[in-house]
């Protein structure tokens, strides 16, 4: 990848990065149309919006301009998934290699008479000979050589002066004021390392708010051991912020409640003390968030013993504020692609046992009908009972194998300790022991079936009528109870998820 871009990000410039890595500094909103950039070669800093590589990421609908060859290359090429973060500028580092920074405004030395115009170089003349000549001297004085002009008006017409610039200073300074108590200054900067730009910028967007309403917003650090918060109101807040996990939003099967303690300074908050009161630990992902603020009047911040006193108690401020937030140390995009991933993974874990369940129980349902096939064909080419040794030389080869070895293994599920709490409850589903029964139904069935056919030395079609008519019986029965595992647990598995299938 070719790096020939620079990005100016706050004061600083920053790369040089290659043009896949400014795509992706778009898609994920490090960057934005108005940013300035700049490469080698070019006159000046200019916005991603009126530079012809990135035109498709502005406006796609544009015809590609014949000076974007990287168009093509960038759009047909795959979007990288890795989350790629513009690096920090609080400590830039000067580098011989890097872009001028951005042109100063222009000046040139205005001569004495003439003016610089505001929108172009050209020196403008003060005077114009089609303009009238100044007033001569001789039209203000008199004979003398005085003043016609009486000092009392000129004295007059002073005082009048003064009162229009007190008043128009008044009025200035009363603009001023009210500017400063409905607008808050919006260059703010929160000084903050180690947090993703995109929460820097939300914290910085609710610590210049202009509302009456007291709000907060949080953002968790990239290390996730702090949690930083900022206000729109100034001064100093001793602030509790209680935590509860919005279900299945978090990164783990458990709820999360936490609670912290700490303290508001000109907007920002720095909390890295959390107290657990339900779960675990803590888990990235949303959560309700309840926050309490108090501001002591400054009289009680000077004076400890009056704060006890009804009266000055009560001037002290008391906010409060509710919301719902990501609390995540990547970026919103990471967050709910790992999100899905680990609810998946969760899905699959709580459906792995009842699937298994299902799988045994219809594997003991194939072995079922292979031995009713089996037993049913040989009794019917019979001649004498002695002859079903066919049938039992298959089931003893073919099918006993592998009945056992279900039987077994679900009676060691059944005496595991995972599991044992489970096949003692009442509400459990397909247990287990169950599978064993069925196990032991089934080799009984087919045992039972060859000592009773041996007895017959000729095969008459009745003496295989009752023969066929006691085997439905009790393969049925078998049937039955594999018909209604079979049904509880597909139920369960629809109850838990759809990707059962």
């Amino acid at each position: 990848m070719n790096k020939e871009w620079f990005v100016f990000k706050s004061t600083h410039h920053l790369g040089p990065f290659s043009q896949e890595e400014m795509v992706e500094f778009y898609r994920t909103d490090e960057i934005n149309a108005q940013t300035m950039i700049w490469k080698e070669g070019s006159e000046k800093w200019e916005p991603i919006a009126k530079v012809p590589d990135f035109y498709f990421l502005v406006s796609p609908e544009k015809i590609i301009p014949a000076e974007a060859p990287a168009y093509k290359a960038v759009i047909k090429a795959p979007l990288v998934r890795e989350q790629i973060a513009l690096p920090p500028v609080a400590n830039p580092v000067v580098d011989e290699d890097a872009p001028p920074p951005l042109p100063p405004i222009p000046t040139l030395p205005t001569p004495p008479g003439e003016l610089l115009d505001q929108h172009s170089t050209e020196q403008v003349k003060l005077f114009d000979d089609d303009l009238p000549p100044p007033i001569p001297l001789d039209a203000i004085l008199d004979p003398e050589g005085q003043l016609r002009l009486r000092l009392k008006n000129a004295e007059k017409s002073n005082r009048y002066s003064r009162y229009a610039l007190i008043f128009g200073s008044l009025v200035f300074a009363a603009v001023i004021g009210w500017y400063a108590l409905t607008q808050k200054e919006a260059a703010i900067q929160l000084r903050i390392k180690g947090i993703m730009p995109v929460y820097l910028e939300r914290l910085e967007m609710t610590a210049t708010k202009n509302s009456p309403r007291f709000e907060v917003a949080m953002a968790l650090s990239l290390d996730s051991l702090t949690l930083w918060a900022s206000t729109n109101f100034s001064g100093e807040l001793e602030t509790v912020i209680q935590l509860n996990s919005v279900p299945n939003k978090v990164l783990g099967t458990e709820d999360v409640s936490l609670s912290l303690k700490g303290q508001f300074v000109n907007h920002l908050g720095k909390f890295n003390k959390m107290v657990l009161s339900r779960g675990s630990k803590f888990l990235p992902g949303e959560y309700h968030y309840h926050v309490e603020a108090k501001q002591d009047h400054f009289i009680n911040r000077h004076f400890k013993s009056l704060g006890q006193i009804s009266f000055f108690k009560n001037l002290n401020k008391s906010y409060v504020y509710d919301g719902t937030t990501l609390i995540y140390p990547g970026t919103p995009r990471e967050f709910e692609k790992r999100l899905f991933e680990y609810s998946a993974t969760i899905l699959n874990e709580r459906l792995k046992p009842f699937q298994d369940k299902l799988e045994r129980v219809q594997t003991f349902e194939s072995i079922l009908n292979a031995t009713s096939q089996n037993y049913l064909m040989e009794l019917e080419k019979a001649k004498s009972g002695p002859a079903i040794k066919g049938f039992e030389a298959k089931f003893v080869k073919e099918i006993s194998p592998l009945l056992q070895s279900l039987v077994l293994k679900a009676h060691e599920l059944a005496q595991d300790p995972k599991y044992s709490v489970q096949e003692n409850s009442t509400t459990v589903i397909a247990a287990y022991r169950e599978q064993v029964l069925l196990g032991k139904q089934i080799g009984e069935m087919a045992s039972d079936m060859i000592t009773k056919t041996e007895k017959f030395k000729k095969l008459t079609d009745k003496d295989k009528s009752e023969l066929r008519l006691e085997f439905d019986r009790r393969s049925k029965a078998i049937k039955l109870q594999i018909d209604m595992n079979i049904k509880k647990l597909e139920e369960q598995i629809q109850k838990i998820g759809p990707a059962a299938n």
